[in-house]
């Protein structure tokens, strides 16, 4: 791994999950936090976790499981995605199986799994998150007919078509086509630094 100065690989211990932040090459943790959430619990953790942890993290460097070249999220989101938008009713969304496929082709190691859909009264928000390039993302659509507006006692059908939206999305949480959800066409350059 060459310069990565903000890795971030997911540990399990016991029952809980954490996103690990590492910093110089992958020697030295930075943050612990629970999955999903921006709270440091580093300061808080006891003392075997943390062997624990670290034990992990010394594993993934000696077996090199990082990715000699991460992808970063600000790689990520100079992806040009727009030959792959569908477009319905004036709004643009992501082919799934696009975003998909260009995710495991750039972290073959990627997953995703569906959360349990929550009811409001008798709509329904569907979930699903995705683990890639060290890091889980969680992204939640509600099931929406073509109008964009919540389903009553959606079928399942319709929860289908909502929950490979919603894995899109949560893809384009780590920055492949995250620009189409702000209504840009183009992804936004990134200002080259002196």
């Amino acid at each position: 791994m060459k310069n990565s100065p903000h890795t971030w690989v997911t540990i399990k211990y016991n029952e809980d999950a954490f996103d690990v932040h590492l910093l110089n090459d992958i020697d030295a943790i930075s943050e612990i936090r629970p999955v999903d959430s921006e709270i440091n619990i580093a300061p808080m953790m006891n003392e075997d976790v943390m062997k624990f942890i670290q034990q992990k993290v010394d594993e993934i460097k000696d077996r090199q499981s990082t990715k000699e070249e991460i992808m970063h999220y600000k790689d990520l989101r100079q992806i040009n995605v727009s030959q792959h938008i569908e477009k319905k009713n004036g709004l643009s969304y992501l082919s799934w199986s696009w975003a998909l496929d260009q995710l495991l082709q750039l972290d073959d190691s990627a997953t995703w799994e569906y959360l349990e859909p929550k009811k409001f009264g008798e709509s329904m928000m569907v979930f699903c998150k995705v683990t890639a390039f060290g890091k889980s993302r969680t992204a939640q659509l509600p099931v929406m007919d073509f109008r964009n507006q919540a389903i009553p006692n959606p079928n399942a059908y319709q929860v289908n078509t909502a929950m490979q939206r919603c894995l899109a999305k949560a893809i384009s949480l780590h920055g492949i086509g995250l620009y189409i959800y702000a209504g840009e066409d183009l992804p936004i350059p990134t200002e080259a630094t002196s």
